[in-house]
């Protein structure tokens, strides 16, 4: 025997109202807590890159250092300089190559780094570029002092210091030399809290 197969009526198709509604629903919730966190993923990356890439500016002035210790004939064997030109927002690299023993670095080395968007040389707590955006290297002096790291022809650095940097969501890293002597560069995250001392490198205090 035969069974009959209804057909589909009007009932039987489609979604109903309530199943629309609470999909639109987690729609909107999912993008409540998604979109915030993708933008604030995206804007930390960029952070990291740009503290990344002026560390490498510090190392590169510290091998080109090393690597023209003695030509400039400079007493104090300083040759290489890198600082931040406020007016073009970015990190310049540049060498003493004139042998008249005083220390002009005017040469460019390597090209400028400009700032993204979205990233600044500022510390937490203050504007952008305020007076603890740049530690150490600020601080005025002898004719030399630049506002930033002087490597020496044996590869340390003249003093320690720091740029510090800021995306627009609330993360703060910086690039610093800590031990003038060995001239290495590290990258430390502020976590809160003191915002002269509590930077801390990658796996450093949990």
């Amino acid at each position: 025997m035969m069974r009959r197969v209804r057909p589909r009526g009007r009932d039987d198709a489609g979604f109903s109202l309530v199943e629309l509604l609470v999909v639109i629903v987690l729609i909107g919730l999912l993008d409540l807590c998604g979109i915030p966190a993708l933008l604030n993923t995206l804007s930390r990356t960029r952070l990291v890159h740009t503290s990344k890439e002026i560390a490498t500016q510090f190392q590169l002035a510290r091998l080109e250092a090393i690597k023209r210790g003695g030509l400039n004939g400079n007493l104090r064997n300083q040759v290489t300089v890198v600082f931040y030109d406020v007016g073009q927002r970015s990190i310049a690299l540049l060498v003493d190559e004139s042998p008249d023993a005083t220390f002009n670095p005017v040469t460019p080395y390597g090209g400028l780094y400009t700032l993204p968007t979205g990233v600044n040389l500022q510390a937490p707590g203050e504007a952008i570029e305020g007076p603890k955006s740049i530690v150490g290297w600020d601080e005025g002096g002898p004719p030399d002092a630049f506002d930033g790291p002087t490597f020496l022809s044996d590869g340390s650095v003249l003093r320690a210091g720091a740029f510090r940097l800021a995306d627009t969501r609330g993360n703060f890293l910086e690039v610093r030399v800590d031990f003038p002597a060995t001239g290495k560069v590290v990258i430390q995250k502020w976590f809160g809290g003191n915002v002269d001392t509590d930077w801390f490198e990658n796996g450093e205090a949990g």
